[in-house]
């Protein structure tokens, strides 16, 4: 071999979410810093960058991912000392502070030199894998939000007309199946409410479409007639090629290409991924990914081995801080009926936190890193370090990572196993680590 890269090894470092709003370096835990020793000691650390960076770069978005997540450009240097240096920028928060905060985010984070993908000054830029250029190898990485606030999407530029700088998109179409009989009871309800006549007059002045034979919009839902009954979702036609079709330059482009997928949406139960989040996972190892690293719903979910490449659908939390973020724009004191004159942030998550019964349950803050490592172009051994956040912490601890020890870092363990058994995928436990069984 002339090149060092030419023998395709890799070591990667994968988490999930991180919801960051305070320093990290202050911190010197031993089980917080042998997180820090993991990440470092990878070639490539990966997290979901769920935040935007520069402290209210812009007016605040009229829409936003749950909570406005502005925060200030030094959260970039806490995050690089931690060990990352690989970042989706692309999910439903990337959008919070609008176009001024997409731009604040790309300008802090290439001023920096850390690569990130997903989110871009139009929509080609957005859809563009980031590089990284490493000794053992040029990597890339191609990043996508199947959850999409208003107006959080890239557009597309014209000859005659700048795009909108945000995130790179992947829409979707859920439907729900009814028995025939169902749907037509669906439908008598539609006309007599005077659903029908009103979208018919909508259809009239093409500003909406004419329900197709055995479908029906309702509401805000669409159903349509089956045998059997249940929730069905695809991946939208445009988007789904689009980006394949980037996944399949960065694999020509780079020695390995990975992809990464912001998605809160589940099947039925929130720990099943949605229908559609499959079959994009499935179709990027397709495309020539060796790796798809998804995040978004909050929890864990399963890991599959397709084709022989990890799909993670989920390792949960990494970072959850925004209880204790600074400063709130009035729409969030609106949000949860709290006078925005006389009251402040800690009165917004007294509030929101008793409310949202998942931050009540301890899953919200198990999750876990997952060391990867490649060798000749594929995966050769991952191994997975539980992790918690301060389960029963208070809220200034809360949502920081440690690694977990003891019954929590096997409770954690089995819920992974648990979580990947429907996709044939075995995790042996030791101790306090788990090994995934690769074929």
């Amino acid at each position: 071999m002339l090149y060092d890269a030419e023998a395709k090894r890799l070591e990667i470092a994968l988490t999930g979410d991180s919801l960051i709003t305070r320093r990290l370096s202050t911190y010197s835990e031993p089980d917080f810093l042998v997180l820090r020793d993991l990440l470092k000691e990878a070639d490539v650390a990966f997290t979901n960058l769920e935040v935007v960076l520069g402290e209210e770069p812009d007016y605040p978005a009229e829409f936003c991912g749950g909570n406005w997540l502005g925060v200030p450009e030094y959260i970039a240097d806490e995050l690089s000392w931690l060990g990352f240096n690989l970042f989706s920028a692309a999910n439903n928060h990337g959008g919070d502070f609008g176009a001024g905060g997409a731009l604040s985010t790309i300008k802090e984070l290439r001023k920096r030199e850390l690569v990130f993908a997903g989110l871009g000054e139009d929509l080609a830029r957005a859809r563009q894998p980031g590089y990284m250029d490493l000794g053992r190898g040029r990597v890339a990485l191609v990043a996508a939000s199947a959850s999409l606030p208003h107006g959080s999407s890239a557009g597309e530029q014209r000859q005659d007309f700048r795009g909108r700088p945000g995130v790179n998109p992947l829409h979707h179409e859920v439907a729900f199946k009814v028995k025939p009989e169902i749907l037509k009871m669906l439908k008598q309800v539609a006309d007599d409410a005077q659903i029908t006549a009103m979208r018919e007059e909508r259809a009239r002045s093409s500003y909406d479409k004419p329900d197709a034979e055995g479908e029906l919009k309702f509401l805000d839902y669409k159903f349509v007639a089956s045998d059997v009954s249940g929730v069905s979702s695809k991946p939208n036609e445009r988007d789904f090629n689009d980006i394949l079709k980037w996944v399949k330059d960065g694999k020509r482009q780079a020695d390995f290409c990975f992809v990464s997928l912001h998605a809160h949406e589940a099947h039925v139960l929130h720990e099943k991924p949605a229908e559609f989040v499959e079959i994009f996972a499935r179709a990027c190892i397709d495309a020539g990914a060796d790796g798809y690293f998804g995040h978004g719903p909050h929890i864990l979910r399963g890991i599959e081995i397709y084709k022989g490449k990890p799909i993670f659908y989920s390792l949960g939390n990494f970072m959850m801080q925004s209880p204790t973020i600074r400063r709130i724009p009035v729409d969030m004191y609106t949000k949860y009926d709290i006078d925005p004159f006389t009251s402040t942030p800690a009165d917004i998550f007294d509030k929101r936190l008793a409310r949202e019964r998942i931050r009540q349950t301890g899953i919200y803050y198990e999750s876990a890193l997952a060391r990867l490592t490649y060798d000749a172009g594929a995966p050769t051994k991952i191994v997975l370090h539980p992790v918690h956040l301060g389960t029963a912490s208070a809220r200034p601890q809360q949502g920081r990572p440690l690694r977990a020890r003891g019954e929590l870092a096997v409770k954690i363990l089995k819920d992974l196993q648990r979580l990947s058994e429907p996709y044939g995928t075995r995790i042996s436990i030791d101790g306090e680590t788990g090994y995934v069984e690769l074929p």
